[in-house]
């Protein structure tokens, strides 16, 4: 037989704070009778909040006056930076990746907890987003509409103190920047699942825009619809978006017709706006344009990422861990022309991370290749590379160098 009792008690703990305790116990036969066996113990403060709230309040005083103090600090960084653009005539960037990494890593150092890091990341986000807003008015071109994963990745980095420009194609993108109606753009470059984004590709080597930083998104595809899947008949995305869900749309929804859009977040808008349609897309998307969630992570690969890169009107400072991106031509008719180019960056210790090739459009079979190396074409190893690298290429163009973000694997 089990005998259940409860009782609640009010316990004074240490100076001026209460305690109360609902305590529950059960004792059975088999038990001693002097022996209680606690199985419950719920707690509901009595201390005084005030005191605590008190000094919530104190410190965001404090917080409050720091962070005027900051953004004041970064004013007086922000006319000193004009004044030496004036000196130059160089165009004034108040985005500094290489200076945001060194903040990030320096955070990290400090945090002793228990805020999490990913928490103080988000803080000092907006923080950063919030200086740089106060030094020049900066637009970021993305390929839209809202809710596009190059519209999350831009916000990701930049927060919500900057204007975001969307476009409709990733060459207005570039168009924007080259025109200087944006200040900076992201586009997606490459993908962990369906490999590069030809298409930004192409414009990188028609372009005259640098690139400045990177950014790793990881990407979960959801299908949205208002239609039941039975009565799915055709699935829009990004070509990248049905690449990267292609075995699962497969088996979920053989018989759909795929139809590749400019973007995600347009796909969502065609599904909204047509019966018997759905669309490869992020969550976002579903409370944007007013679409139903049918399946969350969808993607072929559960490790599913995108690499962006922001790009303005020159590159960045050299920091101690960067890649830069080029692209050459070659000699084709010559053998191993292209075995000599890539044997410079071996025999200067430069490490290759990508290799693709596009066609040059000047002639069938003509090809532009394009390379990501380690280090700052500042720096004297690269500089080096590149004036070798000349004698075996009909030309080579510096893309620009940025501050490595991938994490080691």
């Amino acid at each position: 037989m089990m005998m259940c009792y409860r009782r609640n008690v009010l316990i004074k703990i240490g100076s001026g704070t209460m305690m109360r305790f609902d305590l529950i116990w059960r004792l059975s036969k088999r038990d001693h009778p002097s022996v209680g066996v606690c199985c419950t113990l719920s707690t509901v403060a009595m201390s005084d909040l005030s005191s605590l709230r008190k000094r919530i309040d104190d410190l965001d005083n404090t917080l409050v006056d720091l962070l005027n103090e900051r953004a004041q600090v970064s004013l007086n960084i922000g006319a000193a930076k004009r004044k030496a653009t004036d000196s130059d005539t160089k165009e004034l960037h108040v985005y500094m990746p290489g200076r945001e990494k060194e903040v990030y890593a320096k955070l990290e150092r400090l945090n002793q907890g228990p805020l999490a890091h990913d928490s103080l990341h988000a803080i000092f986000r907006e923080i950063m987003s919030a200086s740089i807003a106060l030094q020049k008015d900066v637009s970021i071109a993305y390929l839209g509409p809202p809710g596009t994963f190059s519209h999350q990745a831009a916000y990701k980095r930049l927060g919500d103190s900057v204007a975001y420009m969307p476009v409709k194609q990733i060459a207005d993108v570039f168009d924007a920047v080259e025109k200087k109606k944006a200040t900076y753009g992201l586009v997606p470059f490459e993908n962990s699942t369906f490999g590069t984004v030809v298409e930004s590709m192409d414009c990188f080597i028609k372009t005259s825009v640098h690139v400045r930083a990177e950014i790793y998104l990881t990407v979960h595809q959801c299908l949205l619809s208002n239609s039941t899947m039975d009565k799915i008949t055709k699935v829009y995305s990004h070509p990248q978006g049905l690449g990267q869900t292609q075995q699962w749309l497969t088996t979920h929804l053989p018989n759909a017709k795929r139809i590749p859009v400019k973007s995600t977040a347009e796909a969502a808008e065609q599904a909204a706006a047509e019966q018997g349609a759905a669309a490869v897309c992020s969550e976002i998307c579903a409370s944007l344009y007013g679409l139903d969630i049918h399946a969350r992570d969808i993607e072929d690969n559960a490790a599913n990422t995108t690499r962006f890169l922001l790009i303005g009107t020159s590159s960045d400072n050299a920091t101690n861990d960067d890649h830069t991106l080029i692209h050459f031509t070659v000699d084709h008719r010559q053998p191993g022309a292209l075995c000599d180019g890539l044997k410079v960056f071996k025999d200067y210790g430069l490490n290759l991370f990508k290799i693709d090739s596009r066609p040059s459009g000047q002639r069938p079979w003509h090809y532009v290749f394009m390379v990501e190396c380690s280090g700052h074409h500042q720096n004297q190893p690269v500089q080096d590379a590149l004036k070798e690298l000349e004698k075996y290429c009909l030309d080579v163009v510096v893309l620009g160098s940025f501050p490595n973000q991938r994490r080691p694997e």
